[in-house]
């Protein structure tokens, strides 16, 4: 009986280790961590293309995404990162304190990380991130009042964000119960994060 082997095509790019500790950290605030949480929310959403690298995530209640321009080089389908594995990344970028670069590398559903002498290789989730684009707002507007989650709106401190003095986050507002878009500063990451309004019954 003849068989037939499928060669997997390799994808791979290459960026600088702290900068992609930021994007895959800041990215991870909005991952869903619940217990019930659903495995395509569950991660975090990394790729790459056209020089640029993006990491984002959502718990359906807040959206997190950044992009890094202008700095990688290769080419990354979307993969997503389940939150246990993605905590092994950022421990050996931390733990190779010398090291510049990492190194990931697509082979079908395994991603192989390379960072100085550390490397390792995750089984990436099934899930596809939905299209946000468009809930992002393209103006704002005036509102008597909204109503949020303050534990999610305090996690939005936990983005890395620049060290500049004065950098701070702001939020636009876009309607009483459409997305609230916050702009957070970094100075090479791009972030686009929206936290949702929450009903409240009167």
């Amino acid at each position: 009986m003849d068989t037939v082997t499928k060669e997997q095509t390799l994808e791979s790019v290459t960026a600088k280790a702290s900068d992609i500790a930021d994007l895959l950290t800041g990215a991870s605030v909005a991952a869903d961590k619940g217990k019930s949480a659903v495995d395509s929310l569950a991660a975090v959403y990394l790729s790459a293309t056209g020089g640029q690298i993006k990491a984002c995530a959502s718990d359906r209640y807040r959206l997190i995404a950044g992009v890094l321009a202008g700095e990688g080089e290769g080419e990354l389908s979307p993969s997503a990162i389940r939150l246990s594995d993605l905590k092994n990344i950022l421990a050996a970028i931390k733990s190779e304190r010398v090291s510049r670069e990492i190194t990931f590398t697509r082979a079908g559903d395994s991603l192989s990380v390379a960072i100085g002498g550390t490397s390792l290789t995750v089984q990436l989730g099934t899930g596809t991130f939905p299209p946000y684009e468009h809930l992002i707002p393209s103006e704002s507007v005036a509102v008597e009042g909204i109503s949020f989650n303050p534990s999610y709106m305090a996690d939005f401190g936990k983005v890395p964000c620049s060290n500049k003095a004065g950098a701070m986050l702001t939020m636009e507002f876009s309607g009483e119960r459409k997305p609230i878009k916050v702009t957070i500063p970094h100075d090479t990451i791009t972030w686009a994060a929206l936290l949702m309004p929450m009903r409240v019954n009167k």
